[in-house]
């Protein structure tokens, strides 16, 4: 049976998060941030997921908001490919499968951030 429409490569052989289950990351520094000129995406996916980004710092980088964090970070859990390569995905295969998000800024003296993904459950999308 072909599920995806390319050649993925070694697929991952445990099973995909359930609906309900959560994965909480918690990383040192800044998250990535949506650089808007990088980005084409496929329309086919699966799956709605949610994500909780909260970024601990004294103040948020020059230059860059909440939501380019968070898209930076939703960029990096995807799937990627190119004409001759596919990039297997982090957390979901495109980062319009996320249906809901929530994203705040902790004052603190360490720069840190910590990410919640849910995997939803295809009746609460929107």
């Amino acid at each position: 049976m072909t599920v995806l429409p390319y050649d993925p490569g070694q697929l991952p052989t445990r099973p995909a998060p359930a609906a309900g289950e959560v994965l909480e990351i918690a990383v040192e520094g800044y998250p990535p941030y949506k650089d808007i000129r990088q980005s084409i995406r496929n329309r086919r996916t699966f799956g709605p997921v949610g994500l909780d980004l909260t970024i601990y710092a004294p103040q948020l980088a020059p230059g860059y908001t909440l939501v380019d964090y968070l898209g930076g970070v939703m960029d990096t859990l995807d799937g990627s490919s190119g004409y001759t390569f596919t990039f297997l995905p982090i957390v979901y295969e495109d980062d319009c499968q996320v249906v809901i998000s929530n994203m705040r800024f902790v004052h603190s003296e360490s720069v840190r951030y910590t990410l919640r993904v849910t995997f939803l459950v295809e009746e609460l999308t929107i």
